[in-house]
């Protein structure tokens, strides 16, 4: 009598297990992966992390439109308006005001100086955009960036 409760307890525990497996994979509706593997950067600490966007000429004599790429750190952001040409520094404030320039000296000794004044849509980690202009001499050019 001893081995047919050890025998029917033993199966019981498997029901139930295969039960509470059943009852926790019909709960979860949709792929509890998929935010994780969308390729959308999430924000884990306020505008730290990876914004991609459009750098739009305000005047079509400043250029073409191009894809601009700013890294945020922890104390400041990178930010490469012009795919790999420029890359120019700067600072975060606490509202979200992003600010920073290059200075470079050019051909026949000219100093060219690129600028970036911006502001994040939202505050921390909602932000969902970052806009701003680009300013090189007489040029300016509208940027508006999302994560990525």
């Amino acid at each position: 009598m001893g081995k047919a409760n050890i025998h029917m307890s033993s199966i019981f525990s498997y029901a139930v297990g295969i039960a509470v497996a059943l009852i926790l994979l019909a709960g979860c509706k949709g792929d509890l992966g998929e935010r994780l593997q969308s390729g959308h950067v999430l924000a884990w600490h306020g505008l730290q992390g990876r914004w991609v966007g459009q750098v739009a000429p305000e005047d079509k004599s400043c250029g073409t439109p191009t894809q601009g790429l700013m890294s945020i750190g922890e104390k400041g952001f990178g930010f490469d308006p012009f795919q790999s040409t420029t890359v120019i520094q700067g600072t975060v404030s606490k509202d979200g005001h992003l600010s920073g320039d290059l200075t470079r000296q050019g051909g026949d000794h000219q100093t060219l100086s690129v600028s970036f004044v911006g502001q994040a849509g939202g505050t921390g980690s909602d932000a969902e955009t970052i806009e701003g202009t680009v300013v090189s001499g007489r040029c300016h050019w509208k940027v508006t960036l999302h994560r990525g």
